[in-house]
C-alpha cells in the first residue's frame, strides 16, 4: 500500500507552477536536480526533477516535470510538512534548500540546508554528503 496524500486543489497545482517556475528561472543555465520531500504519517513521497537549463530553455523528461509538479502541488497545499533542495552541479555541486511551511517555500541557510541534506529522514542517524559539495542560502521564492 501506498501513502496517501491530500488531493491538490486547481489553487494548489497553480501555485506549485508559480513556485517551479520561479525556483527554475532562479537557477539560470547549469545541470541542476530539483529533489521534493513530502512527509505523512504514513511515510514520506519523495520525488527527484533532473534539468538543463541553457540559452535555449530547459531540457528535461515531460513526464518527469508533471509527476514533480504534482507532488509539488502537494506541498504547495499546506497539509503535509515538506522540503525541496536544489543541486546545481558545478565545481564544487552548491546545494539550496526550502522547507514548506504552511505550503509556502521558506528559504533555509547553507547550514540549515546541510542538517536537511546529512540526516536519515527515516532513522535520524548523520550520513555523510557528497563530497566536493557547497551548502549555500536559498533565495527567497515569492509566491
Amino acid at each position: 500500500m501506498g501513502i496517501r496524500l491530500n488531493d491538490p486543489s486547481d489553487h494548489d497545482h497553480d501555485k506549485a507552477f508559480d513556485i517551479f517556475d520561479r525556483v527554475t528561472e532562479w537557477a539560470g543555465r547549469g545541470t541542476h536536480t530539483l529533489t521534493l520531500a513530502v512527509t505523512t504519517d504514513e511515510g514520506t513521497a519523495t520525488m527527484k526533477f533532473p534539468f538543463v537549463q541553457d540559452e535555449e530553455g530547459m531540457e528535461c523528461s515531460l513526464h518527469d516535470l508533471y509527476d514533480f509538479t504534482g507532488l509539488l502541488a502537494v506541498a504547495a497545499s499546506g497539509v503535509h510538512p515538506g522540503g525541496m533542495s536544489m543541486r546545481t552541479m558545478g565545481d564544487p555541486d552548491t546545494v539550496r534548500g526550502w522547507q514548506f511551511t504552511d505550503g509556502d517555500p521558506l528559504p533555509l541557510t547553507g547550514g540549515q540546508t546541510f542538517n536537511f541534506y546529512a540526516t536519515d529522514i527515516l532513522t535520524g542517524e548523520i550520513r555523510i554528503p557528497l563530497p566536493d559539495t557547497e551548502f549555500s542560502d536559498a533565495p527567497v521564492i515569492h509566491v
